[in-house]
């Protein structure tokens, strides 16, 4: 056996070990606690006049046969339900769901990339990329999510699996809102308020007033410092590093 071959065989077997290194810890991170939030004040800062949401933050890692692994950030939610008329698109992709009840949840790194995510309680989403405030370079139709939704009582109760591969690089920044209610009576709740008080009207991509966020507590590490690229979704992020 030359030289060459077995300099090639030993880069092969470093990959497979490094991938099966991977692969432990990140199914080691399915046993984390991850990270739970409270939203109870609105976009302003002035108390909610309903029940608080509240929403748990947790990695998930599923070894997949014949498929990618699964790699998602799972956000868990308890929110109360208002029953407002729902979108007129069937359950899936939605288009300005921002219009009906709905939650969001915003991703960003200190570039101004951000990953917008959102979920309606009749199984509507919508997820947009964002290359500084508001220059989305998506539509949203083209990515999915998996989503669960069910109704306790008065309750909205669900989870969504956000891919890994849909939030951009070194993630520092999240904000979550709520919002329900009629076109001249929407209310409008945010975890962290998106105002310094000089602000009338209620702008989410106030990236400003975004709290900060400790992404190991849910990515493992050697995740999240690029965007991730795999089989089924690849590089989503390909020409905004």
């Amino acid at each position: 056996m030359n030289a060459l071959l077995l300099l090639e065989l030993a880069i092969m077997w470093n990959m497979v070990q490094t991938d099966h290194d991977d692969i432990e810890k990140a199914e080691a991170m399915n046993s984390m606690a991850g990270l739970k939030y409270t939203i109870d004040h609105t976009w302003d800062g002035l108390p909610v006049s309903h029940e608080a949401i509240k929403i748990d933050l947790k990695w998930h890692f599923e070894r997949l046969v014949g498929r990618p692994h699964k790699r998602v950030v799972k956000i868990s939610f308890d929110a109360p339900f208002f029953d407002d008329p729902e979108p007129m698109d069937p359950p899936g992709i939605t288009p300005q769901l921002w219009d009906y009840e709905v939650l969001e949840f915003f991703f960003a790194n200190d570039r101004g990339q951000y990953l917008e995510v959102e979920i309606g309680p009749h199984g509507h989403w919508l997820c947009l990329l964002f290359d500084g405030v508001r220059h989305a370079f998506n539509n949203g139709e083209e990515l999915e999510l998996e989503v669960r939704n069910k109704w306790v009582g008065n309750r909205w109760v669900g989870e969504v699996e956000i891919p890994l591969a849909y939030f951009p690089a070194k993630v520092s920044k999240f904000n979550a809102y709520h919002i329900h209610g009629n076109d001249t009576e929407r209310s409008y709740a945010a975890l962290t308020p998106v105002t310094d008080g000089t602000y009338s009207e209620p702008d989410f991509h106030r990236l400003e007033f975004f709290q900060k966020i400790n992404m190991r507590r849910v990515i493992p590490e050697g995740y999240g410092d690029r965007p991730f690229a795999d089989f089924k979704y690849g590089d989503l992020w390909a020409g905004h590093y």
